[in-house]
């Protein structure tokens, strides 16, 4: 008879917050985090949208993302971090960007609050005496794409 053993599912992680909060996204899904990059707002702007910016040659959306994080908006004067996911390429004005930690996200805990279709938390893991809430970056990317930040 064989013993199974489980091997935690250790993924690196770009830690970010956001209105005094962490999160943190796949490191594979976060391209880059810019200071002070300009954004233009557009007419008929979708809510949550900031505008748009060049970047590397190309148009990107910059969309505030604390609404659907469920916390205070970004300083106006944050950092723009570039994400990417199979429904397209964003820019997040975040607070600031902290670090790349290695997370076991089989040790995740369930989201506090009512589930929702598509949600972009896919749970929270524990960082010392903080919390971190662990974006789903597809489902982050499509919530912003759709208007719906």
């Amino acid at each position: 008879m064989t013993t199974t053993v489980a091997t935690p599912a250790l993924t690196e992680m770009l830690l970010f917050r956001v209105g005094g909060e962490f999160f943190a996204v796949p490191l594979s899904c976060a391209e880059e985090a810019l200071e002070s990059l300009a954004h233009e707002p557009l007419p008929g702007m979708p809510a949550g949208m900031l505008g748009v910016a060049t970047h590397r040659g190309r148009r990107l959306a910059v969309y505030a993302p604390a609404p659907l994080l469920g916390v205070s908006n970004a300083a106006a004067d944050g950092v723009t971090l570039v994400i990417h996911a199979s429904a397209g390429r964003v820019g997040l004005l975040v607070d600031d960007v902290e670090d790349v930690i290695i997370t076991d996200v089989g040790a995740r805990r369930p989201v506090p609050g009512p589930a929702t279709p598509d949600p972009v938390l896919s749970g929270v893991v524990p960082r010392g005496a903080d919390l971190v809430a662990l974006c789903d970056a597809d489902a982050l990317v499509r919530a912003c794409l759709g208007g719906n930040a």
